[in-house]
């Protein structure tokens, strides 16, 4: 059995064209539409809101009835 060099297979890998059709659909790929983003940035608001609220309500001597923690 050939033994195999890895350099040489690095440098093959390396001097290997690109289809110009793969490179497009990475870059396709990479367009996030606004209304995604303004999503997510909404979620992580409310995730935040609850969050607080959470710890508001087991920091509360009143409503936390097992203690403070």
């Amino acid at each position: 059995m050939e033994e195999l060099n890895v350099d040489e297979i690095a440098e093959r890998v390396a001097n290997e064209t690109v289809d110009e059709d793969v490179l497009q659909e990475d870059e396709e790929e990479q367009v996030v539409p606004q209304h995604v983003i303004d999503e997510a940035l909404a979620d992580d608001a409310r995730q935040r809101v609850r969050d607080l609220r959470q710890m508001e309500m087991y920091d509360d001597p009143y409503m936390n009835w097992s203690g403070l923690r």
